[in-house]
């Protein structure tokens, strides 16, 4: 699963669609003052409230207090539990999930309805987490280019941010989400679980549906589930 189109089309038409130019001397100056998880911590912050405050015109979206708690102690094994983790439910028929860096996720209310079991949920949640602790959004930020223009609007007051900028940069950050390195936050997030070998079970059966459900709609979205159903069945957690 990648991006949600509507929030695509939308973030698209809001922006002018000229490549970013990042500014060298600006990236190294800034990210010499900021460790690496504080970076991330605040680049996710950005780019997701600019997310919220785009999306939440157009669609109701809430903070879900149960699904961050559960993701809170899912977090607790994985290394990393210290991050904002925070989900969002889109309410959106959509199967659709956008991991940001430093923690925050949104969810549709159309995947949720595929996690029929709490290892399907735990599953969902799990392999987000994953993508944090693997640092995947952080890494997707700096390989679409976008990691030195956040970061020179980060330093500046909230208020004189531009804006425009950051869309630009959300938008790139959107486009490009099918690249994840989903296959291994699948895999890892296994651990996680209280029951890793009936959650894969379970996955394995909940991604499958979205061969079924969703490319008869978006082929192009779900290119990589025969990948990620193969892997999982590959998978030997009994040794």
């Amino acid at each position: 699963m990648r991006k949600i189109l509507f929030v695509i089309a939308m973030i698209f038409c809001a922006v002018n669609l000229s490549a970013m130019n990042p500014v060298a001397p600006v990236f190294k100056y800034f990210s010499s003052l900021l460790d690496e998880t504080r970076a991330e911590l605040l680049v996710g912050e950005l780019m997701s409230k600019e997310f919220l405050a785009n999306v939440s015109n157009n669609v109701k979206v809430e903070l879900s207090p149960s699904l961050t708690k559960q993701m809170k102690k899912l977090s607790l094994n994985s290394g990393r539990k210290n991050l904002n983790y925070e989900v969002y439910v889109i309410n959106s028929d959509i199967p659709d999930e956008i991991p940001f860096p430093g923690g925050i996720l949104f969810i549709t209310k159309g995947l949720l309805s595929y996690a029929k079991t709490s290892e399907q949920l735990d599953f969902i949640l799990a392999r987000n987490i994953m993508h944090m602790v693997l640092k995947n959004p952080m890494r997707l930020v700096k390989r679409v280019g976008i990691y030195p223009v956040l970061l020179n609007q980060l330093k500046l007051p909230e208020e004189k941010r531009e804006k425009h900028k950051i869309l630009i940069a959300l938008r790139d950050y959107l486009g490009n989400t099918g690249k994840l390195e989903h296959i291994s936050a699948d895999e890892q997030a296994l651990a996680l679980t209280d029951d890793p070998e009936k959650t894969r079970k379970a996955a394995i059966d909940m991604i499958s549906q979205f061969s079924v459900s969703v490319w008869p709609v978006m082929p192009l979205e779900t290119v990589d589930i025969p990948d990620r159903i193969n892997k999982l069945k590959e998978l030997n957690l009994t040794r």
